[in-house]
């Protein structure tokens, strides 16, 4: 084999081994689980929204196979879900931000089915950010006329306590 034919096998190989492996989150991708409705998990990672309630969501990893297992080392947890924020709340988060009309990600089938097919969602660059604290990637959609957040992050952290 030439020396050129050798380099040009080495770099194939390479960008293979580089290229990434991990699913693309969406419907088919989703372990089997019930959908959770407490509040208290996302109330610690998103304290920025406030009290939620009606929270439909899944936390999962986004390397497990179809039945759940991981494989060894770092997984990246993948939380996503809808919830209802409190009265005036997406009017109070919206104020003095700069919202624009947004749509949704792929969300999975048992959470797509019980997002409202007339919600208008908005979302900011800068209210991601600052939820996220750049912390983790994180996706925050409002529907001013439902009163809704829809939510897509991986890795949220919880945030510090106050002293």
């Amino acid at each position: 084999m030439s020396r050129r034919a050798a380099l040009a096998a080495g770099a194939a190989a390479l960008a293979t081994a580089c290229t990434s492996t991990r699913p693309q989150a969406g419907p088919s991708k989703v372990p089997e689980g019930p959908v959770r409705t407490d509040t208290a998990p996302l109330e610690r990672r998103f304290p920025l929204l406030g009290p939620l309630s009606d929270a439909h969501w899944l936390g999962y990893d986004l390397v497990a196979g179809n039945d759940g297992r991981s494989v060894p080392g770092p997984s990246d947890i993948r939380v996503v879900g809808v919830a209802a924020l409190a009265a005036g709340g997406v009017a109070g988060l919206t104020a003095h931000r700069d919202f624009r009309p947004a749509r949704l990600p792929v969300f999975p089938d048992r959470l797509a089915a019980l997002l409202p097919a007339d919600a208008r969602w908005v979302r900011s660059d800068s209210f991601d950010a600052e939820i996220t604290a750049d912390l983790y990637s994180g996706s925050f959609f409002l529907s001013k006329a439902r009163g809704l957040v829809c939510f897509d992050s991986v890795n949220p952290v919880a945030a510090a306590p106050s002293p």
